[in-house]
């Protein structure tokens, strides 16, 4: 667990083997429902570029052009609708981006789509802050119970890092 995607060291993830990067978007690249990339997410996806990541958009979110543009600007592959937690969306995400479970990792916000998800398929997980306060109404109930685990997670010595 990290604060924000750009505390995530794309060096240190090259050296454990993982070649490819499966992202959320809504609150962990953009604020909720938004388009304009913050310049840390956007230095943070460039070193991603250089050391060799290659990266892949998986969201649940409904909009293809905003989530097209998005990826394009970021040089990312990208799966919208993807039905997270589903197995399919990370079997779609990992042959898009032509990769094994274990030469990846998912990033992400939410402990019930994102991280439960892609650890029951086998992949890397690494879970950051949201954003922004703002979420679509589905996710706010999930929400909940997910303040609930962290809160537990804290009190047995686990929380967010600073760095990873």
């Amino acid at each position: 667990m990290v604060e924000a995607v750009w505390n995530i060291s794309p060096q240190t993830l090259w050296q454990q083997g993982i070649r490819s990067l499966i992202l959320d978007l809504d609150n962990t690249l953009v604020d909720w429902n938004q388009e304009h990339l913050r310049p840390e997410v956007e230095a943070w996806t460039r070193e991603c570029r250089k050391v060799g990541l290659s990266l892949c958009i998986c969201t649940n979110a409904q909009r293809k052009d905003r989530i097209r543009r998005i990826a394009s600007s970021i040089g990312a592959c990208y799966l919208a609708r993807a039905g997270k937690p589903v197995a399919k969306a990370w079997r779609r995400a990992l042959w898009l981006l032509r990769c094994r479970p274990e030469q990846a990792a998912v990033v992400g916000d939410q402990v019930f789509t994102d991280i439960w998800g892609a650890n029951r398929f086998g992949i890397m997980t690494i879970l950051v802050k949201p954003l922004s306060d703002r979420d679509f109404f589905a996710t706010k109930v999930p929400r909940l119970f997910e303040k609930r685990l962290l809160a537990s997670w804290q009190a047995k010595g686990r929380s967010f890092q600073p760095h990873l």
